[in-house]
């Protein structure tokens, strides 16, 4: 999928509420790390990208992102009937568990004398 078909999808997912495109694409550049650092718990490649599978994971973090906004770490809040509680506060971990960590081996090399 593309930036700009994420960018569309993104949007049809917040509707009814409306952003700029900017603010969505930071958004998903956002979204994007977040899955990549999931991904790889060492570090990712310098070319790698959010695999098809994760990608509407990638959405639903930057959906949940943007849903946060203003209302960053909060774990509480009442208010006319409504209760807001986050799990996290940047995502929450059972978006985050749903992402397979990938890491390999470390090759154990013995001096030849």
């Amino acid at each position: 999928m593309t930036n700009d078909e994420k960018l569309d999808r993104l949007k049809a997912l917040i509707s009814p509420d409306t952003a700029n495109n900017d603010l969505l694409m930071v958004l998903l550049q956002q979204s994007e790390g977040i899955v990549l650092n999931q991904r790889y718990p060492f570090g990712p490649p310098s070319n790698a990208k959010v695999e098809t599978r994760y990608e509407h994971i990638q959405l639903q973090i930057a959906v949940e992102l943007f849903s946060k906004m203003g209302a960053e770490g909060q774990t509480a809040h009442n208010e006319n009937g409504i209760n807001r509680t986050y799990e996290a506060a940047d995502v929450s971990p059972s978006l985050l568990r749903k992402i397979l960590p990938l890491v390999g081996g470390v090759a154990v090399y013995e001096k030849s004398e």
